[in-house]
């Protein structure tokens, strides 16, 4: 028999959460059982199936969304905004970051110790790094699925790090979580190292014959 029930938990991250419903009674709900790409919200009616699911608990299967509240009505100047628990000194480090990198890309050019296509590999990758972080805060916000933290690494460690320091500052996007925060700096500090060598010519023995 089929069910109607609203959402009543939901946790984003996990992709699980409990839908009541007309009785009182609360079902288990999964993110795998539900059909439709958007994440559900917290109020939204759903209709569902029932099974009993692992340890005997009762569970929403083949359950889709019948009634969506609205989602909150958001600008890119409001995601722009700093959040409270955002300390502005430690997101002006990236600004500082990235323009380091960019001065020492340039230093790097201009003295013959690097070719001119570094510096359009850095731009190309670091565009792509901060559109990458630009979907990821915007699917946040929307609740749809997100851009995998080890994807936003990989595009920055392949020479996306400027762009990826840029689009963080900007957007005040994976400047909290400890573990990221700290695999973007080790990143940010191997470019900063590898450009520095570069520009000062610490490679020259790697090419002797200059650019």
């Amino acid at each position: 028999m089929r069910r109607s029930g609203e959402l009543v938990q939901w946790n984003n991250k996990g992709g699980y959460g409990f839908v009541r419903d007309d009785t009182g009674r609360d079902y288990y709900v999964h993110i795998s059982k539900m059909t439709g790409v958007s994440r559900p919200r917290i109020g939204d009616t759903l209709s569902f199936e029932t099974a009993v699911g692992r340890k005997g608990r009762l569970s929403a299967v083949d359950v889709t969304v019948t009634a969506s509240i609205p989602a909150p009505q958001q600008t890119l100047r409001d995601i722009k905004q700093a959040q409270g628990n955002v300390s502005r000194y430690a997101v002006g480090l990236r600004t500082a970051a990235a323009t380091m990198m960019t001065i020492l890309i340039l230093v790097a050019i201009s003295t013959g110790h690097a070719p001119a296509w570094l510096a359009l590999l850095y731009a190309a990758m670091g565009t792509a790094s901060a559109l990458l972080y630009r979907f990821d805060k915007l699917y946040a916000i929307t609740g749809q699925y997100r851009v995998s933290e080890t994807n936003l690494h990989v595009v920055d460690l392949c020479f996306g790090i400027i762009g990826g320091l840029a689009a963080q500052e900007v957007y005040r996007h994976k400047t909290v979580k400890p573990r990221f925060v700290a695999t973007t700096w080790a990143i940010a500090l191997a470019h900063t190292l590898g450009l520095a060598a570069l520009a000062f010519g610490g490679f020259k023995m790697l090419f002797p014959g200059g650019y």
